[in-house]
């Protein structure tokens, strides 16, 4: 184990949208700069949630980002909600420049409700545009 293992700047991290409230920014750390540079940013739609749970879905994030799955949280006991997400541009994904994720909860009655969205630089994750065939 290295000493500076927990010291290192890690890839991904995130801050609270100074401007828009219920949403957060995600960085990515950038050699060349030195520093963190904003790659994405997750906005909540259903204002009801509770904003614990809310950050805590966005460190969850950060940390698959970071290859941390060792690091996730376990949300069941904040909410008995299923989280479901689906790529809103996955067809248009060669052309566009982010990648659009829509999540939704689904309280396993009717139908799923709009919960956050996920709008993040290509490249930063992969995605396989959906073929034309």
């Amino acid at each position: 184990m290295k000493f500076n293992t927990e010291s290192e700047k890690v890839p991904f991290t995130y801050r609270r949208n100074p401007l828009v409230q219920h949403a957060f920014q995600i960085f990515q750390w950038k050699d060349e700069k030195g520093d963190y540079e904003p790659v994405g940013d997750y906005t909540l739609l259903d204002t009801e949630e509770n904003p614990e749970l809310t950050e805590k879905t966005v460190m969850n994030i950060i940390s698959g980002l970071n290859g941390r799955k060792d690091k996730l949280l376990n949300l069941q006991k904040m909410t008995s909600d299923r989280l479901l997400f689906n790529i809103v541009n996955k067809d248009t994904l060669d052309a566009d420049e982010h990648i659009t994720i829509m999540f939704r909860t689904h309280d396993g009655k009717g139908v799923s409700k709009e919960n956050a969205v996920l709008k993040i630089e290509k490249g930063v994750i992969y995605v396989r545009a959906k073929s034309s065939e």
